[in-house]
């Protein structure tokens, strides 16, 4: 196998994409990658022109990102990627809103111009719900990594603390509205742009009185399509896939993911642990807890 030039070796290395082989091209060599079951090749040429070819894949869209963002050429954002767009913005997202088990996570991340910009293109950073679980975990770690600490904001409630935010606010809906407002006050500095994915109809009026003056405010579904809202969308899955983890540890099994086939683990919660152990792990305003509580009852009659 032809020895693939270091620069793009460390590059792989550093994100766990390997290269399973290689083939001459006329004037270059074509790289066979691998990483999370996807594959793509990268075209290396003698003049230093790269390229990418392959099934579409997040894989695929990263080494895109990667060699544009290298070579200085416009973005062609793939099927799934965000645009790049150098505006100051911040994008706030969430994760776990419609989960049974784990926290509700809010995330915002501030995209503070071109450079920043370019980094998350580079990284192919895209909706958290078109990538694995491993891969949302490593994509968080570099978006931080790359923007650093100070550009992005996580809140997350335990399943306790979501219960009690939400009778003292009303609605989930509303809980969401002070969480994405605490992310505006801490990272809406130094934007022109916030852009929010909509979970409500009233969600504009509720939240502008948050957003500094001049700064525009942009409510819209499948918002993930700003690449600021979708790196906040990874940052809140991650840590809502971390959180669950820590909870399935003190139960002492997986707790699944969702809001279906959720029932059983529920009752053998109940029946091994009780049901303050539920309320430890669970948002039990859910009505599912009324069907996770009848089973049990029924259990335990016929025992």
């Amino acid at each position: 196998m032809n020895a693939i030039p270091k620069d793009i070796a460390r590059r792989l290395s550093e994100h766990s994409i390997e290269v399973l082989g290689s083939r001459e091209l006329p004037h270059g060599t074509q790289y066979h990658l691998r990483r999370d079951g996807y594959t793509a090749n990268l075209n290396v040429f003698r003049t230093g022109r790269i390229s990418v070819d392959g099934k579409p894949s997040p894989l695929r869209e990263q080494l895109e990102g990667w060699w544009r963002a290298r070579s200085g050429r416009p973005p062609r954002p793939a099927a799934g990627m965000p645009e790049e767009d150098a505006t100051p913005r911040l994008g706030i997202d969430e994760a776990g809103k419609g989960d049974y088990f784990g926290p509700l996570v809010c995330a915002g991340v501030r995209v503070a111009g071109e450079g920043a910009a370019r980094s998350l293109a580079e990284l192919g950073v895209r909706d958290s719900k078109t990538l694995g679980p491993r891969r949302v975990r490593e994509l968080a770690k570099e978006i931080v990594g790359r923007l650093g600490p100070k550009e992005v904001c996580v809140v997350a409630l335990s399943p306790r603390e979501y219960e009690r935010l939400r009778r003292r606010c009303g609605n989930v809906n509303r809980l969401l509205v002070e969480l994405d407002g605490r992310i505006i006050r801490e990272l809406g500095v130094g934007v022109e742009l916030v852009v929010v994915d909509e979970f409500s109809r009233d969600l504009r009026e509720e939240l502008a009185p948050c957003v500094p003056g001049g700064v525009r405010l942009e409510v819209r579904p499948r918002a993930e399509d700003d690449a600021a809202v979708a790196a906040a969308s990874v940052l809140a899955r991650a840590r809502q896939l971390e959180e669950l983890d820590a909870l399935s540890e003190m139960v002492g099994f997986t707790l699944p993911r969702g809001a279906y086939q959720v029932v059983p683990t529920a009752r053998r919660i109940v029946r091994e642990l009780g049901e303050e152990a539920l309320a430890e792990v669970a948002k039990v305003s859910f009505a599912t807890t009324t069907q996770v509580m009848e089973g049990s009852k029924e259990e335990g009659e016929m025992a």
